[in-house]
């Protein structure tokens, strides 16, 4: 009865000591409900990253197994019995039976026949209809390059099995199916196709020998597949993944299973892969980063609970002194003393026990329903609990502790409230916290690679409490100092103020409170700003663009052809060409784009779209005007001055020209003879082909040494003259690295271009001309790819078949959408360079659309309607909110809220400390008043309070967060759980935020302050 009747006297101060102690259990719940659930959200992501049907089950028979797709989904069935965990996990199970077939009396063709149940639904038919038995379904594509029409009879024979006729059997009779439909690939993206391996026939995909790959044969009937005569059918079940199935719980048996799983390999003549395997790995990564990092960040919160709600009791059973004393005047025990004093706090942390685990639930589930991976649940545990248990006793320690002193104090000192003085023992033990922070330091900054991941998450907890307590110690030797100068000098106003805050240890354990909180905000603040700058620029590097289109395409001209018809401006596509070379056991990522459009287009991780502009205009790899050629006449008109040769092997002239898809070819325009002359040859262009050079045409096996001066005036076709830049000097120029004994000197002038040959070799000598520049301009991310890691020049396959002489204009850490090791550049220039060399790796190019936010929302459609159908879409905003959900980003969240939560406490405890302390303040006030002190020396003792109880933390806290964020950063993950790629710079507002925040929090604590204070006067 006594200690509710305390408790409701004093009830603004007991809902206090409830509020900190929630506070306190709340946190140590978080430790356990936040851990699970962030790796809940880790796993969804991880497991939903790669496609389901890639991520699942897939089943295929054997080619000579005969089995049906429905045999093969049984024998699946019956093994999936015996893992109910990995079973658990799978959607429905789609079917496809597919034979290696060509088609008999076309040209050379492979592709295959398949039925696949549902295909008509996820393909655009444009002429006829779905096909049933003994029916076919063609592409369009298909129907285009081998001439098929509707309603025309296929014989189809078995490409994969034997065609050679077998002794004492007869000749298979190729079976025939009728066309009844022509069909255009749909979405390619849609998860029904996510198998890989549909539509490989773009035009670009011929074998050596001729043979060209066509889209699959689509029809309505599983037996006249497998049963083509002397086929090797196979039929294929897929059990896509379901991740938003795959629980944390399960993680152990889904790992055992799915291994069991990859061990067995194959049953009943079907093979199984298992896709879940590899994202189990790496989700257990991004798991354990979360483990080891929620408890070193939740756990200093917790500690700064308890030291709070310390000072708070004592604070409170200080006030109490009166009655203690009073009970010890009437004689109680030690123990009854103790309960008297105590009964109060433990009852109220009693209390506060159930709103601490609600509010470690509510907050774990704002977290889940604010920032988690979509349908992460709170699972509350014994783990939840028995840490809320744990919290609670240390809740009740802090008590106990913080009445020790009071209780303790004999009647004397209770009543004369001398107040409490720090002994040896607090001293000994902030030495040894201080010396322990400055050992971990010392270790996360001259330690190994194991040591900073460890000490990286309770680094900054460290560095504050060191500020802390070297703040509270300066702030008592400022004050001692300040008072003997105030005092020596008669300045009242400082005297007080420093009398006040010296003279009492509450106040440097306030202010060392006060300066673990600002650190541990303005460390939040700044990693999460560095860290937030560090997802957008990993972002930029994965995609490169707002919006990011893999596309199918025939050859290069065909994407950016696509994307002038759908942005004639210029501002909101980009075609991209891609591939890789492999060098030094690693690729280089390579990566050509528009040089018109990327700036406008475009995220560099690194640049701003200004430097981006300048960057383009360093990478313009345009020489002299292009000339373009078609079928006609070509005819050159020369005059050679000087011709030495043999007489059984003369010399020609020859003119070199290029056609997309194609190696350049020479055209002989007839033999070298002294004195001007025409020379003349048919030209037969496909597509529209263009001039590449000039050349001296040598006999095979031709060593003799020969020279020749000649001087071109004038090209012309069809007789009508090119411009081919023959008078200028930078136009035309000799190949780099020619044979040996062989040169070539190129002059222009007003009389034409002039070549002087001397040969000794059997090659040809060509000139080229430079409709591009010598050396390609590129950006470089990482190491050259050369001998010479840092070469600026060097030679490095990139499009063609032959290396091609680079030049790197710009260095970078990362390029868009291709990371820390590629190359970019001009990619038309590049694929003209492939086509004027040995030819372009056609069949290794890959096609992409970028796109900025305000491209057409339809545009996926608008790429299939230009015949460049998308496969693939990635959206940045999409990636940013992915990386915000890595173990990096959950751990530092977690930062952000104890950062502000220690805030409001510390404020919490400043405030309250001014109430406790107000009525005998106030006694002091009136005694000063009646010795004749004016109020105005009273206020500004109390300004001046003010100024050194909240300034030393302010600047002490800032500087040691923005200061431990620096010496932290390099040893914590921002994106990666590697760390790998991390630049350290503020990006967005959150450090000048925090701080606008900080200072709005410390105005609003001065004028509480001044005003329970004023009170007091």
């Amino acid at each position: 009865m006594v200690t509710l009747r305390g408790i409701r006297s004093r009830l603004g101060r007991s809902l206090l000591v409830v509020l900190l102690s929630t506070i306190a259990i709340a946190a140590a719940v978080l430790v356990p409900l936040y851990s699970t659930a962030a790796a809940q959200s880790v796993l969804t992501d991880t497991v939903a990253a790669a496609p389901p049907i890639v991520a699942g089950l897939h089943a295929r028979s054997g080619t000579r197994s005969g089995l049906l797709a429905e045999d093969v989904r049984k024998a699946v069935d019956a093994q999936l019995t015996t893992t109910p965990a990995v079973a658990a996990v799978l959607g429905a199970p789609q079917y496809s039976t597919a034979d290696v077939i060509n088609l008999v009396g076309k040209a050379k063709n492979r592709g295959k026949l398949v039925f696949r149940p549902g295909a008509c639904e996820h393909v655009t038919i444009t002429s006829g209809r779905c096909p049933g038995a003994g029916e076919v379904m063609v592409s369009d594509r298909a129907a285009g390059s081998l001439g098929v029409r509707i309603d025309e009879v296929l014989a189809l024979r078995a490409n994969g099995g034997l065609t050679r006729a077998v002794a004492g059997q007869p000749t298979p009779v190729d079976p025939t199916f009728t066309v009844v439909g022509v069909y255009r690939i749909g979405d390619p993206t849609d998860p029904y196709w996510e198998t890989t391996g549909f539509f490989p026939g773009s035009l670009n995909n011929v074998l050596e020998d001729g043979t060209r790959i066509i889209d699959e044969l689509f029809t309505g009937s599983e037996d006249r597949v497998v049963t083509v005569p002397r086929g090797l059918p196979v039929a294929t079940v897929d059990y896509p993944l379901v991740a938003g199935k795959v629980r944390l719980a399960a993680v152990p048996e889904l790992t055992r299973e799915s291994q069991t799983l990859s061990e067995t390999h194959a049953i009943d003549q079907v093979a199984l892969l298992v896709g879940l395997l590899p994202s189990l790995r790496v989700a257990a990564d991004q798991r354990a980063a979360v483990n080891a990092a929620v408890p070193t960040v939740a756990l200093p919160l917790v500690v700064l609970c308890w030291f709070v709600l310390f000072l708070v009791i004592a604070a409170v059973t200080d006030d109490r002194r009166a009655e203690i004393a009073v009970g010890k005047l009437r004689g109680l025990s030690v123990g009854g003393i103790t309960r008297f004093a105590i009964g109060e706090p433990l009852l109220l942390i009693t209390v506060a026990a159930p709103f601490g685990v609600l509010l470690g639930i509510g907050l774990t589930k704002l977290a889940a329903d604010t920032f988690l991976a979509p349908g992460v649940d709170v699972r509350v545990g014994w783990p939840a609990y028995a840490v809320g248990l744990g919290a609670l006793l240390g809740a009740a320690v802090a008590a106990v502790l913080g009445a020790r002193q009071t209780v303790r104090a004999t009647i004397v000192t209770l009543l004369r409230r001398v107040p409490h003085r720090s002994g040896r023992r607090t001293a000994v033990i902030e030495a040894i916290v201080a010396a322990l922070a400055v050992a971990a330091l010392y270790q996360l900054l001259f330690g190994g690679r194991g040591q900073k991941a460890t000490l990286g998450y309770a680094a900054p907890a460290l560095v504050a409490l060191l500020a802390g307590l070297l703040t509270a110690r300066l702030l008592g030797l400022v004050a001692r100092r300040r008072l003997v100068t105030a005092t020596r000098r008669g300045r009242l106003p400082a005297m007080l103020a420093a009398a006040q805050v010296g003279r009492r240890p509450e106040s440097a354990r306030l202010v060392a409170v006060l300066t673990v909180a600002l650190a541990l905000l303005t460390f939040a603040a700044t990693i999460w700003d560095v860290s937030s700058a560090n997802r957008t620029r990993t972002a930029d590097a994965d995609l490169g663009a707002d919006r990011v289109y893999v596309v199918s395409a025939e050859e290069p001209r065909a994407v950016p052809a696509a994307v002038e018809r759908i942005d004639p401006t210029g501002k909101q596509l980009m075609a991209v060409v891609r591939s890789r070379q492999s060098y030094a056991g690693d690729y280089v990522e390579l990566v050509g784009v528009q040089l018109d459009r990327m700036a406008a287009v475009s995220r560099f991780p690194d640049k701003t779209p200004a430097q981006v502009a300048a960057l383009a205009i360093d990478l313009g790899d345009q020489g002299a005007p292009p000339v373009p050629l078609h079928t006609g006449r070509l005819e050159v008109r020369a005059t050679v001055t000087k011709l030495n040769q043999s007489a059984d092997r003369p010399m020609g002239l020859g003119i070199v020209v290029g056609e997309p898809d194609a190696a350049p070819r020479a055209i002989p325009l007839g033999l070298l003879k002294t004195g001007p002359a025409a020379y003349a040859g048919e030209l037969s262009c496909v597509a529209e082909c263009r001039l590449l050079g000039l050349q001296v045409r040598r006999l095979g096996a031709d060593n003799t040494p020969g020279a020749v001066t000649l001087t071109v005036d004038r090209i012309e076709l069809d007789g009508q003259p090119l411009d081919a830049s023959l008078s200028s000097a930078d136009a035309w120029r000799p190949v780099g690295n020619p044979p040996v004994g062989q040169t070539l000197t190129t002059t222009a002038g007003d009389a034409g271009l002039t070549l002087d040959v001397t040969s000794e070799s059997s090659s040809d000598v060509l000139a080229q001309y430079g409709d591009v520049v010598k050396d390609a301009p590129v950006a470089l991310a990482g190491p050259s790819p050369a001998d010479d890691r840092n070469a600026a020049e060097f030679s490095f396959p990139v499009f063609g078949k032959l290396p091609d002489d680079v030049r790197v204009v710009d260095r970078v850490p990362l390029l868009p959408r291709v990371g820390n090791r590629a190359l970019l550049f001009d990619g038309a220039a590049l694929v003209s360079r492939a086509e004027r060399s040995a030819g372009l790796l056609g069949d290794q190019l890959s096609y992409e659309v970028w796109a900025t936010s305000a491209a057409p929302a339809d545009l996926g459609a608008r790429l299939a309607a230009e015949g460049i159908p998308a496969t693939l879409i990635e959206n940045r905003s999409t990636r940013v909110t992915q990386l915000g959900r890595a173990a990096p980003a959950l751990a530092l969240r977690l930062y952000l809220f104890a950062g502000l939560v220690a805030l409001l406490l510390a404020l919490g405890a400043l405030v309250l400390d001014a109430g406790v302390t107000a009525p005998w303040r106030r006694e002091q006030i009136r005694a000063l008043r009646i010795t004749g002190v004016a109020a105005g020396v009273l206020r500004r003792a109390a300004n001046r309070e003010n100024v050194l109880v909240l300034g030393f933390p302010v600047v002490a806290g800032i500087v040691a967060g923005v200061g431990g964020a620096a010496v932290v950063l390099p040893a914590i993950a921002l994106v990666n759980i590697d760390g790998s790629d991390q630049a350290y710079r503020l990006g967005g507002w959150w450090l000048p935020g925090s701080l606008l925040f900080l200072m709005l929090a410390l105005a609003i604590a001065a004028v509480v302050l001044r005003r329970i204070r004023g009170g007091a006067r």
